[in-house]
């Protein structure tokens, strides 16, 4: 499975022309909108290409799906980052309506996953160029590990280490997550828990901005450079493995070339990263698997990698420290 063939979690928003007309009127004028588009990408939001007879002339409309509060995080994060990271500009803000919404600026070329599946010519550079931005991204610290509020204040707080991984892990286990993976695989699942997540507390303690859905699908290519990260809503305060880990998931598409130059770029800007991190990366990334298992929806596809990607990670971790 690869990112980009996921179901979606939330049907998509459908709006007529006049719809969206309404919406982008105040930023506009009347009689603005050409043509829209809904485009087939993302697993939450729904975004429509928007062909414009005003500059810029081109858009996009992005719905939220999960309410006023992500989308004016969402919102907060790409003004803050405008001119640090390649991201795209906010250019109105429907963030408080019933039906919260961006428009935001157009930006040209293709996702990253598309690049690499094509075999481009110099996947190590792409690698390089992911990395750097990375490391600059988890330049931003905050004072304590948490899911933002009102102009990026970390409002709710959630621990670190071992003690986070537990009180994730071990409700969903007990839940959807367990009936899916099954009873041999859940305890077998709670059993390297509590031997694995107390050395999650061998990571240093600081809290960075972490965009935590980094992938390939989430990064525009535009002749050969990284033209803009996009989909932020699921940023946060935590550890800079989160995106790492994000970012070496296995796909058929991502070559050995473009993993390697991404951590030799990133530790240049950002310094070492710690002893077996590695190790550490995978077994955070345990918990967006059984967050994926733990889902309302039945999504088959997704479940099967999940579980096949729970069990790769335990060999992996067991044998490094074996």
């Amino acid at each position: 499975m690869t990112d980009r063939n996921q179901e979606r979690r939330h049907a998509f928003i459908e709006l007529s022309d006049n719809e969206i007309e309404a919406l982008i009127r105040p930023r506009f004028g009347s009689d603005a909108l050409e043509q829209t588009t809904l485009l087939s990408g993302g697993r939450i939001n729904s975004n429509y290409a928007l062909s414009l007879k005003v500059e810029p002339f081109n858009a996009v409309l992005r719905l939220h799906a999960r309410g006023q509060s992500t989308c004016r995080m969402e919102r907060d994060i790409l003004r803050n980052l405008e001119g640090q990271i390649p991201v795209a500009k906010v250019l109105h803000d429907g963030s408080d309506t019933t039906h919260p919404f961006l428009v935001l600026s157009w930006i040209n070329g293709e996702t990253l996953d598309h690049t690499l599946d094509q075999q481009c010519r110099n996947p190590a550079k792409l690698g390089s160029q992911v990395g750097e931005v990375l490391a600059n991204i988890h330049q931003i610290e905050f004072p304590e590990t948490g899911f933002f509020g009102h102009d990026l204040k970390v409002e709710k707080p959630f621990p670190s280490g071992k003690e986070s991984f537990l009180s994730f892990v071990g409700p969903a286990l007990e839940a959807r997550a367990g009936k899916r993976l099954g009873p041999d695989r859940t305890e077998h699942l709670q059993e390297f828990s509590q031997w694995a997540a107390p050395l999650l507390d061998q990571l240093p303690k600081r809290a960075c901005l972490v965009h935590s859905d980094f992938n390939p699908p989430n990064m525009m290519i535009h002749h050969g450079e990284l033209a803009a990260v996009l989909d932020w809503e699921f940023a946060h305060a935590g550890t800079p493995l989160t995106d790492i880990a994000n970012m070496l998931r296995p796909r058929a598409y991502q070559p050995t070339g473009f993993d390697d130059a991404f951590i030799a770029a990133y530790e240049t800007a950002a310094g070492p990263l710690p002893p077996h991190w590695q190790s550490l990366s995978r077994i955070l990334d345990l918990m967006a698997q059984i967050e994926m298992l733990d889902a309302p929806e039945e999504r088959p596809s997704i479940f099967k990698w999940a579980i096949e990607r729970v069990d790769d990670t335990i060999r992996f971790v067991e044998s490094s420290f074996t």
